[in-house]
């Protein structure tokens, strides 16, 4: 009996020992994949303090204040082509060679801020936050987006010298499905959910709850109303932090 009894107590023990040296492997190994990670965002006025607020409060909570590095740059009613030097559109548009004042005048501005948080081939990843394209919604310009998109993705690549980046896009909300800019609105939510959907480092966020709606104005408004900024921000980042 003594022996049988010494045998299993050493055999429990061993087991113990195991699972306590595969749990202190599992914590270094999680410990290790956190890294550090460069999350730039951008876009136009609906990219404000207070989304970068609520990001960073989600993003340092999982990974570790000292893991994480935001940077963040935006416009007011900025078209996407203000950060696409040549940008273009079909011939086809009205507006086909109309619009170049100021094309690419954000880009240097994003790349240079974005170059402030150091070399970003040492971050274990980097995440470009989008959220802009109300200003192409409302002037139906959602022909030139995905071209604008993709070569704002590739030139900011090139500019930090790295091969791979992770894409959150901040979809338009339903606010102008309500208005007469129904039709040019709709096409844009599509192509950037298009957008998201064929780059395999891509999502797309839906914004449609926070816009606010009330009695006066059932459809929200442009603007998110300031309380839910902060939620959009965390939305966002809990969409990151899923990528990595």
């Amino acid at each position: 009996m003594k022996t049988h009894l010494s045998k299993f107590l050493a055999c429990l023990g061993l087991c113990l020992f195991a699972l306590h040296s595969a749990n202190a492997a599992d914590s270094t190994s999680h410990a290790d994949q956190q890294g550090r990670h460069l999350f730039i965002l951008s876009g136009q006025s609906n990219m404000t303090a207070g989304l970068e607020r609520g990001f960073t409060e989600v993003v340092t909570k999982a990974l570790g204040a000292e893991q994480v590095t935001i940077v963040r740059h935006c416009k007011p009613g900025r078209g996407i082509r203000f950060w696409v030097e040549d940008y273009e559109l079909p011939e086809s548009h009205p507006l086909h060679g109309k619009l170049k004042s100021g094309n690419g005048a954000q880009f240097p501005v994003l790349l240079e801020l974005a170059k402030t948080a150091g070399d970003a081939r040492t971050y274990d990843s980097v995440t470009f936050v989008w959220m802009q394209g109300e200003s192409d919604a409302q002037r139906d310009l959602g022909a030139a987006y995905a071209r604008s998109f993709n070569t704002l993705l590739s030139r900011l690549k090139d500019g930090l010298g790295i091969e791979a980046m992770h894409v959150v896009i901040a979809r338009l909300s339903d606010y102008g499905l309500h208005t007469d800019k129904k039709e040019s609105w709709t096409r844009m939510r599509q192509v950037q959910m298009e957008l998201a959907d064929a780059d395999p480092l891509a999502c797309w966020v839906d914004t449609d709850d926070l816009n606010g709606s009330t009695e006066s104005a059932p459809q929200g408004e442009l603007h998110y109303p300031r309380e839910q900024y902060p939620k959009l921000g965390a939305r966002l980042a809990e969409a990151a932090l899923r990528q990595l």
